[in-house]
């Protein structure tokens, strides 16, 4: 697996790294402990959580991994949203919900919106509170996250989804943040989301973090705040992958493609195409993935052999740019 190092933050770990959010589409405990341990094995050295995912569960399910090879692992946790108390309720019924939840598609896909925290509509606001961004909530928070890791420190701590909220004494916040790297409680800080509106009191503590944490897939233009910020990237898979494969149905190119590509073109192969290409695109940071099948972790590290492959860059961006107009032909 390639290491990388987080410019500016003295933080290495590999280029890939699993998002544990996505975990918690699995019911049963056993069954996300074993996407875990696939991780592990399958060598990736860096995890993604937050308070608010599993419902608070999350990060002491992460605990037993991380403190068993903490010398070798990195985490990313966040601070801003928590669950509310309706939400830490609800998580000890998580097993048998989300075993209803896999049986109706379309309650899945409502409790996934939700997933976003509380601007997830109704239910979103149920379990999930805006903690808040001040210096005093993201001590608050990192004092919880680790205790429920089991650490002494994190690896990269970040403001949750700040886009518009207002950070009261902002000064004083990266001023804590900043401190606490000095003690070493926190490596390094950044913020993960979208990226906030110019201007906004989010958009000013961004451009102090050290590490941006953004979506990015074929689909968009990867915008950063500065070209040598550390960046972490997520999100290759979710849009691109079903919509590529939808105009590869819909066109009849299939074997056209695949035989540009020299493979098969298969939605497993379309998911390594996507992955390598996100690698490709973050050239110095880590892309984060997620999966609820154990197998599948292995095959995302296998995929990055071929992550150096100009041309296969290439005929992906002139797939992109085909599904493109074949959506805009499509409309007229």
């Amino acid at each position: 697996m390639q290491l990388r190092t987080l410019p500016g933050t003295g933080v290495t770990t590999t280029a890939i790294g699993l998002g544990c959010a996505g975990l918690y589409r699995l019911p049963r405990r056993a069954d996300r402990a074993a996407v875990l341990r696939a991780a592990l094995a399958a060598g990736i050295r860096h995890f993604d959580t937050a308070p608010m995912y599993g419902l608070g569960r999350a990060e002491s399910e992460l605990a037993p991994y991380l403190r068993s090879k903490r010398s070798e692992l990195t985490v990313t946790t966040k601070f801003g949203i928590g669950t509310s108390a309706f939400g830490r309720t609800a998580a000890r019924l998580q097993t048998p919900v989300r075993a209803v939840l896999a049986r109706r598609p379309g309650l899945q896909h409502a409790a996934g919106e939700s997933g976003s925290g509380p601007s997830g509509g109704t239910l979103g606001r149920l379990l999930y509170t805006s903690a808040g961004y001040d210096a005093g909530a993201a001590a608050r928070s990192l004092r919880r996250s680790l205790r429920e890791l089991g650490t002494d420190y994190v690896d990269v701590f970040a403001l949750h989804d700040p886009m518009g909220a207002a950070i009261s004494r902002s000064g004083d916040l990266v001023g804590y943040l900043d401190d606490q790297v000095r003690a070493g409680t926190i490596r390094t800080w950044g913020v993960a989301g979208d990226l906030p509106p110019p201007g906004s009191d989010a958009q000013r503590v961004l451009e102090d973090a050290p590490v941006v944490q953004q979506h990015d897939d074929v689909l968009s233009a990867l915008t950063t705040v500065a070209t040598d910020r550390a960046l972490i990237t997520y999100g290759c898979l979710a849009r691109a992958l079903p919509a590529l494969l939808r105009y590869l149905a819909a066109s009849g190119t299939t074997a056209q493609w695949s035989d540009r590509l020299g493979d098969r073109l298969d939605a497993e192969t379309m998911a390594a195409l996507l992955l390598r290409e996100a690698v490709r695109r973050n050239a110095h940071g880590v892309v984060l993935f997620s999966t609820t099948r154990p197998e599948r972790v292995g095959a995302a590290v296998d995929a990055l052999t071929a992550a150096d492959d100009p041309a296969e860059s290439a005929v992906l961006r002139a797939m992109v740019d085909a599904a493109a107009q074949h959506r805009t032909d499509g409309s007229a």
